[in-house]
């Protein structure tokens, strides 16, 4: 009984109070009228790109505002991998971003250039400072480059080969070349067992260093060994 007398006395007094801090906060302005939009997680976008998206849903109660649509024409952006929109009572909407993460380069047959997401897919094109961090892949074709992508991450993540140690990696019907940023070392690895021949190029590379040799270029194409090219001087 003296529980329940006190829920009786206690839930009302929070509503009251609530009601109260809503007031205070908002007597100058109409009750849930939307005042700030917060934007969180842009870097390749800008605000006015997000706020571009929304506004034709804006309005002037957040009790009106069309959370779901908001959240598609953001969506909707190539560069967006994510979206969160959220109400904060009483004059705010929070706007969380996720956006695509540049991971590598695409250079097409026709030289145009794009910018890979850590999926393989190219979602926008080159700007500047774009280079810096991320390796190229030289293909013909979108689904041969995204391919290219997943099999280069793959050895990527095993440690077979350090991303900052690649400049290039070319693809042609099936064989895969990669070029270094030391020296602009080929690795020629052919069309088949890329990953074993890739692993038989390293232990031959760090061999030559351990003998002071200047390597030009890795030929891993054979079952036993690999054929290197010195670099001149």
């Amino acid at each position: 009984m003296k529980k329940t007398l006190y829920l009786l006395f206690i839930v009302p007094v929070c509503i009251l109070s609530m009601l109260t801090i809503i007031y205070i906060f908002s007597k100058d302005e109409p009750l849930f009228f939307l005042k700030n939009i917060k934007i969180n997680g842009v870097n390749q976008l800008k605000d006015r790109d997000i706020i571009g998206r929304v506004s034709p849903f804006l309005k002037e109660s957040l009790f009106k505002i069309d959370v779901v649509k908001m959240k598609e024409a953001i969506a909707c952006h190539p560069f967006v991998k994510e979206v969160r929109i959220k109400r904060v009572y009483p004059f705010s909407i929070v706007i969380d971003v996720k956006e695509k993460i540049p991971s590598a380069l695409w250079v097409n047959h026709l030289g145009d250039v794009c910018v890979l997401d850590e999926y393989g897919e190219p979602f926008r094109g080159l700007t500047k400072g774009d280079k810096k961090g991320m390796f190229i892949i030289n293909a013909k074709e979108k689904n041969d480059v995204k391919s290219v992508y997943r099999e280069i991450n793959s050895w990527l993540t095993e440690g077979i080969i350090k991303k900052e140690t690649m400049s290039d990696v070319a693809y042609n019907e099936g064989n895969i070349t990669i070029f270094g940023l030391e020296d602009g070392l080929e690795i020629i690895l052919g069309k088949e067992d890329q990953k074993s021949r890739l692993k038989r190029a390293i232990a031959v590379l760090e061999d030559a260093k351990k003998r002071g040799l200047l390597i030009k270029c890795i030929d891993a194409r054979f079952e036993r060994g690999a054929i290197i090219q010195e670099r001149k001087g």
